[in-house]
């Protein structure tokens, strides 16, 4: 009774952060600008120093799956702070999604981050947890750096395979391909804006000039065009290995289980849900309805909520 409860979907994109008492959230991007030794800049803020020299000040992700890169304990401090936690006059708790296959040395490393935050004690729970159904069900959950799929039911699982396909994989292969066409390398924040202007794009079924800035092999800043269409084959092979294993996973079960799933449908979840081509090319090449939330990217959060 004298404890105040908090959610936490800590990912590798976008950190979020819910308040069940007084049902408030926040997002905090995931990104810390370090000096020596302290942040100087946490989520947007640090976009300001992307493209500087990174010997005064690096910019860093600090989760990549399960891995703790660097110290994310900023980001959880300024979520906190954004939810006015320090004006609660009980005990911080918080309940915190993990990936499925955490490390047991890396869920450690995660309690510590969350600990020196402020947070007194943590109940950790796993995103197949979260999302399976009692009906048999084949799980896509598809964020910014990693993919989970997995078959369920009555809260067995049949099959989990975790892959480092996701929102990430692709804004390196746009990287990658602007280095090859223009021969000038972009950041990942903007290989990131590019992937989400032409999956807007091509929602609307068209192929319109995308503009960014880039550095040059003279090391100077110069705007490049492209495309959408010239993003769209990066964006495809990523989606076409997801569909590869989802393929995979069915061939796993029997086929009154193929037969369960293929009523109930597949779900799926995270933030590259929202990518243009996914849910199509599941739909095409799994001859399977798939059954998605307005905005999948909150689904861990919507489901944490529901959780107590």
């Amino acid at each position: 009774m004298f404890d105040h409860w908090y959610a936490m979907d800590i990912g590798g994109h976008t950190c979020r952060f819910y308040d069940f008492s007084k049902e408030t959230e926040c997002r905090i991007r995931s990104l810390v600008a370090w000096g020596d030794p302290d942040p100087v800049a946490v989520g947007s803020d640090a976009f300001a120093y992307i493209g500087q020299d990174q010997r005064k000040v690096a910019v860093r992700y600090p989760i990549n799956h399960d891995q703790v890169i660097s110290s994310f304990e900023p980001i959880i401090s300024r979520g906190l702070e954004q939810l006015h936690a320090s004006r609660s006059f009980f005990h911080p708790r918080a309940l915190v999604v993990v990936p499925t296959d955490i490390h047991e040395q890396n869920l450690e490393m995660w309690r510590q981050e969350i600990l020196n935050a402020g947070i007194n004690r943590i109940d950790f729970v796993n995103v197949m947890e979260l999302l399976q159904r009692s009906d048999s069900t084949l799980i896509i959950h598809s964020g910014h750096t990693y993919t989970e799929l997995g078959i369920y039911a009555h809260d067995q699982a049949f099959v989990q395979q975790t892959l480092f396909f996701a929102g990430k994989q692709i804004d390196e292969e746009i990287q990658r391909m602007v280095a090859k066409k223009t021969r000038c390398l972009i950041s990942e924040e903007d290989a990131g804006a590019l992937k989400e202007a032409a999956s807007n794009a091509l929602w609307e079924n068209k192929n319109v000039t995308l503009q960014c800035s880039a550095v040059n092999q003279y090391n100077q800043w110069t705007q490049i065009q492209l495309r959408t269409l010239d993003i769209w084959p990066c964006m495809m092979n990523v989606i076409n290995q997801i569909v590869l294993w989802a393929k995979q996973c069915l061939q796993q079960v029997d086929v009154d289980m193929k037969e369960k799933i293929y009523q109930n449908g597949i779900l799926l979840s995270g933030g590259l849900a929202n990518c243009f081509g996914l849910r199509q090319t599941l739909e095409e090449e799994l001859n399977q309805k798939v059954i998605c939330s307005e905005h999948p990217e909150m689904d861990l959060m919507e489901a944490l909520k529901g959780w107590r």
